[in-house]
Parts: C-alpha cells; sequence; structure tokens
C-alpha cells in the first residue's frame, strides 16, 4: 500500500463522518423550514459535496488498497460519527455505543491482522 492510498483512505473515512454530521444538522433544520428548503440549506448542500469526494476518494484509495482491508477499515468512521454527534452535535453516549465502539475497533484489529 502507498501512503497516498492510506492518506485517501483517511479522507474517506473523514469525509464520511463529517457528511453524515452535516446531513444531521440539516435534517434538524428539516422540521424549521418547509421539505424543500431543508434540501437546499448549507449544511444539507456541504453534507452531499461531501459524499461525492468520498466517492473520488474511494477511488484513489482502491488503487492500492484491498477492498476487504478497505472495507474493513472505512468501517472506523462510526467511530468518528459518535465523536462528532458527542461533540457538535451535543448527543448523549451511553455504554452501549462505547461498547459497540469498542468492538468496531477490535474487529479492524483483528481483521488486519
Amino acid at each position: 500500500m502507498s501512503p497516498s492510498s492510506i492518506f485517501y483512505l483517511v479522507l474517506v473515512i473523514a469525509s464520511t463522518g463529517f457528511s453524515q454530521t452535516f446531513l444531521k444538522i440539516g435534517a434538524n433544520q428539516a422540521y424549521k423550514n418547509k421539505f424543500v428548503l431543508a434540501y437546499l440549506n448549507p449544511y444539507t448542500l456541504i453534507a452531499y459535496i461531501l459524499y461525492l469526494l468520498v466517492t473520488v476518494f474511494t477511488v484513489y484509495a482502491l488503487k492500492d488498497i484491498p477492498l476487504k482491508l478497505f472495507y474493513s477499515t472505512t468501517s472506523l468512521k462510526f467511530v468518528l460519527v459518535l465523536l462528532l454527534s458527542k461533540i457538535v452535535l451535543r448527543e448523549k453516549i451511553d455504554s452501549r455505543k462505547i461498547i459497540a465502539v469498542g468492538l468496531i475497533c477490535l474487529g479492524v484489529i483483528i481483521f488486519n491482522i
């Protein structure tokens, strides 16, 4: 694996996590606005732009990274989403979520050994 492929893999994980967070913020604003405006607010548009970039980064990452390794590693996006939901959205993190994220991390480690 080349360093550039690993860099793109990290970008895939980060972009996915941030795009899902922006999409949640946009969805929360949907209650205040009409349905169509929920898709035209800046947070939702940023989320979809990031999703587009995820597709581009994925193509570059998959040049050197095996597919099974790529998809097992991208499950780390759930860890990032949990952290962003706590930091940005002020959502509560309970012990079940911490255990689930720990199992995801453990699974990624075991899979890549």
